[in-house]
């Protein structure tokens, strides 16, 4: 079990690094991290949440009860 967890914090020790090595001089220079596609569905799924939440919102203050 030990192991495992050694092998989990290592794994992450080199993600830590390549993000270090690579994404923050990108971002320091400028460059976008995500293309465009990517950029236009994360601003899809933000709209959605977003709908979601007002939605839900909307629900519970028409029903009279509050989230408390």
């Amino acid at each position: 079990m030990v192991w495992l967890i050694l092998a989990l914090v290592v794994g992450v020790a080199l993600a830590g690094t390549v993000i270090g090595l690579v994404a923050v001089p990108a971002r320091r220079e400028g460059r976008e991290l995500l293309t465009e596609r990517a950029d236009g569905m994360v601003s899809s799924v933000t709209e959605r949440r977003r709908g979601k939440v007002e939605a839900d919102t909307g629900a519970e203050s028409d029903s009279g009860h509050s989230a408390e």
